[in-house]
């Protein structure tokens, strides 16, 4: 995965320069409502850039489903950053990033069954609870009739 950053001139914010200039932009489409996240429209199937703001410096997190993708992806948005924005931009940095280790899925039965189980373990103690009173009543009311 790669992360770019780019890095604005005193008194910018360069977040806030490319959605506003996205608005207007014809190759680039939000794919999220948020208008976090960026697809180029001649692949609207090859990944993803999500972009986030860190103190007006963008920050591009590129997300391809290929690896050739990631290289569309790289040139074509470093590319309409530097058309765009070259005065208003002091440096573009890139970083390799490994990709982050999904965390495994959890076994939709596995947790079915223990929510089954705990369930019944509330029901066995509402049960036992419920006993325990009823015999404290009939000691009570035992003694009362001595």
């Amino acid at each position: 995965m790669l992360v770019l950053q780019a890095v604005p001139v005193r008194g910018a914010n360069a977040y806030k320069l490319l959605r506003a200039r996205i608005r207007e932009a014809s190759t680039w489409n939000w794919a999220n409502r948020k208008r976090t996240r960026l697809r180029h429209v001649q692949r609207p199937r090859g990944g993803d850039i999500r972009i986030s703001d860190a103190g007006g410096v963008l920050v591009a997190h590129l997300h391809p489903k290929t690896p050739s993708d990631l290289f569309y992806l790289a040139e074509k948005f470093t590319g309409r950053l530097i058309a765009w924005f070259e005065r208003d931009l002091v440096a573009i940095n890139i970083q390799c990033m490994p990709e982050p280790e999904k965390p495994a899925r959890r076994n939709r039965k596995a947790v079915a069954r223990r929510k089954r189980k705990a369930v019944a373990r509330r029901k066995r103690k509402a049960v036992a609870r419920r006993k325990r009173k009823a015999v404290g009543r009939r000691r009570r009311s035992k003694a009362g009739r001595r």
